[in-house]
């Protein structure tokens, strides 16, 4: 699953993710950890609740998307997922 950040400037394969604070705020961001361990952003959201339900999704989206590929032809596409806005 290729995974698009909210400011459509960086795609990623890895589902190296997590949720980090955003300094001084209550707000959450989605990070991904690069291949040389640093972290890039993924989206930002209002609250922890907000990121851990994005961060589910894109979980569910995976899995929905390896069930599927199961059985299937090799060459299917990969799913596109794009990090709602908020």
């Amino acid at each position: 699953m290729i995974i698009v950040s909210q400011n459509k400037r960086l795609s990623t394969k890895s589902l190296e993710l997590s949720i980090e604070n955003l300094e001084n705020q209550n707000a959450k961001r989605i990070m991904v950890e690069g291949s040389c361990g640093k972290l890039y952003f993924l989206g930002k959201y209002a609250t922890e609740e907000r990121a851990k339900e994005v961060l589910q999704e894109m979980i569910q989206r995976y899995a929905n998307w390896e069930n599927m590929k199961a059985g299937q032809p090799s060459g299917i596409c990969q799913p596109v997922y794009y990090m709602p806005e908020d």
